[in-house]
């Protein structure tokens, strides 16, 4: 017996698994784009720490752009992404989303009276974009695999 004959062949992906990857795979290109462009255009020799990260100047062509790239890119692959998906996993999809959106609805109102109030710093989108999409990504693993 040789090498050969215990390899098994591998099976050909369908229709609906080269579009779900296709989506993924899209999705992930648009946001690599996007974070490699925006370190690109940070001041040569600066700080890239968090702070520069989350809340540093950004010049107006890269903002247009990433937005432009952000509003098209991830249309595009979530209308893809929803004509590949089955029953499990947009239950998984759905769950994670409700679980995300809680993630921002119940910190964000907090964190802004307590600001109001002079307790805690001005409230920071991003900061809580970041939370919710930790969330819906967590959810949304341990009810697609578990």
């Amino acid at each position: 017996m040789t090498d050969v004959d215990t390899v098994k062949p591998r099976r050909r992906l369908s229709p609906r698994q080269r579009r779900y990857r296709f989506a993924l795979g899209f999705a992930a290109v648009v946001g690599g784009i996007v974070g490699g462009w925006m370190v690109a255009d940070q001041p040569k020799g600066g700080d890239y720490g968090p702070e520069v990260i989350f809340n540093g100047p950004l010049s107006a062509s890269f903002a247009i752009g990433a937005a432009l790239l952000w509003v098209l890119g991830l249309a595009i692959s979530i209308a893809i992404y929803h004509r590949a998906i089955d029953d499990h996993e947009e239950r998984a999809w759905l769950w994670a989303g409700l679980a995300g959106w809680y993630a921002f609805i119940i910190p964000a109102p907090v964190w802004w009276v307590l600001h109001r109030a002079d307790l805690a710093p001005p409230a920071d989108a991003m900061l809580l974009f970041v939370l919710s999409m930790v969330v819906n990504g967590i959810v949304w693993l341990w009810l697609k695999y578990r």
